[in-house]
This record gives structure tokens, sequence and C-alpha cells, in this order.
């Protein structure tokens, strides 16, 4: 996947995450959408793309709601997928379940992140809870499955292949 069309992507998905995603709330959690593509990305092609994802997505998002400062969510992604990175030079590449299980682990340090930050930015503290955090991490967990297998697709269709150059 080039560079520019992770940054028209992200785009789209900000677009989705801030249009569609709201009404399909199940037990009152919205998956997050460029999180786990940013993860994804980040875990299945490479850390170029990740963050390509997290920037122009987050800056995208910031932009689409309302009340948000500029940058806060694109910060908190820039730093989801730095944890994702220095993870994936000890952990086994484009496999669906390590991106599954960082979705899962990272899920919290974003959920908490986020909060912080556009807490830290409105001038209000807040303090996440576990019962509020969890039905989120729970739902993007299980939305990382079909995101990370067709990311893993796309890979093995169009990535780089090892072949002589003429």
């Amino acid at each position: 996947m080039s560079i520019p069309l992770a940054a028209v992507g992200a785009v789209v998905a900000a677009l989705l995450e801030t249009s569609v995603l709201p009404e399909l709330t199940i037990a009152g959690a919205k998956p997050d959408l460029l999180f786990i593509i940013a993860v994804a990305a980040t875990t299945m092609i490479g850390i170029e793309n990740g963050l390509t994802w997290a920037f122009v997505g987050g800056l995208m998002l910031d932009l689409l709601t309302p009340g948000r400062q500029l940058g806060a969510t694109s910060l908190t992604l820039l730093l989801v997928v730095a944890a994702t990175a220095a993870a994936m030079r000890f952990l086994p590449q484009r496999r669906v379940s390590v991106t599954v299980a960082s979705v899962f682990v990272l899920g919290w340090a974003y959920q908490v992140l986020n909060v912080a930050i556009l807490g830290f930015t409105a001038g209000t503290a807040a303090t996440p809870s576990v019962a509020d955090i969890a039905p989120a991490v729970a739902l993007s967990t299980l939305l990382a499955v079909p995101v990370a297998a067709a990311m893993r697709l796309s890979w093995l269709r169009f990535g780089a292949h090892d072949r002589m150059e003429w």
C-alpha cells in the first residue's frame, strides 16, 4: 500500500468513524476504526503506513468532531503506533493473531491516553473507568480480526515480493 493511498484511506475511515459508526453502537460503545486500522497497518504493512493512517486520520477526526482540539487524537494515535512499532521488533510480523492481541493490549492505552489528552486540552480533569473502557476495547478487538485479515490478504496480493529486477 502506498503512502498516498493510506492518506486517502485515513480520510475515508475518519469520515466513516464520525458519520456511520456512532449509529452502530453496541452496549454503549463504538469501535475506534482509525485506531484499529493504524495498528493493523503497522503490524501488517509497515511503520510508514501506520504513521500515515494515524497522523492523517487523527487530524481528520479532530476536524470532523466538534469540540476537539486539532492534533489531540493524532498525537494519541501516533503514540500508539510508536508503541506498536516498538513491540513489532520482538514479535512475528504479518500475523493476524499478533495484530488482534496488539489491538487488545494497546486499546486500553489508547482509551486512557485519548481521555487524558482530550481532557487536558479541554481543561477538564477526566478519569476513565474500566467499565467505560472495556466495551470499547472488546468491540475494537472483535473488529480487528477482519481488518487484520484484509490487511494481510492485501499485503500477500499487492505487497513487495522478492523477485529479480530486470
